[in-house]
């Protein structure tokens, strides 16, 4: 007999953030500017002995926290090949080509992705959502997923299977 998989989604108000950002694309870089994300958590996976997957609450406090770590700051992608990056005690240097900025190190996060597209925003919220909710000790799931939106109508969803525990 094959168990019952269930599925969870969390969306809330405090999982959005507000951030600038540019990404490169066929040979050129977008202007710098912003979106007010928003962030939508899925899980699948299976009851547990108390009867559910995983508790909403866990999933809200670790997705809100993560949240909070790219709230009202400038997204860089530190594996981006065609950027290049300096720094010195208060401020980074970033340079694509001719274009460079200069922004305070408190306003920025260096994301280890290639990319800063809502793809890869996605698979990094995934990624550090998972990590989290495996350090926890949750055992029960088969996927944890994530959807970012960078506006009405624009989203993108990324995911991670679980091997079964």
């Amino acid at each position: 007999m094959s168990q019952r998989i269930y599925r969870l989604q969390v969306t809330k108000d405090q999982l959005g953030f507000a951030a600038a950002h540019f990404i490169t694309m066929r040979g050129k870089c977008e202007r710098l500017h912003g979106h007010n994300y928003r962030v939508t958590v899925e899980v699948e996976g299976f009851l547990g002995e108390d009867k559910y997957v995983v508790d909403f609450g866990v999933l809200k406090k670790h997705a809100t926290e993560i949240a909070r770590t790219l709230d009202h700051r400038v997204l860089l992608a530190a594996e981006n090949a065609k950027i290049a990056y300096s720094q010195d005690e208060q401020h980074i240097t970033v340079c694509y080509e001719e274009k460079y900025y200069v922004f305070p190190l408190a306003e920025v996060i260096l994301l280890p992705i290639e990319n800063t597209t809502a793809e890869l925003l996605a698979s990094y919220f995934c990624a550090e959502l998972s990590e989290r909710l495996h350090h926890d000790g949750v055992n029960t799931l088969k996927m944890v997923g994530v959807w970012v939106s960078e506006g009405p109508g624009q989203q993108a969803f990324a995911n991670i299977e679980w091997p079964q525990a």
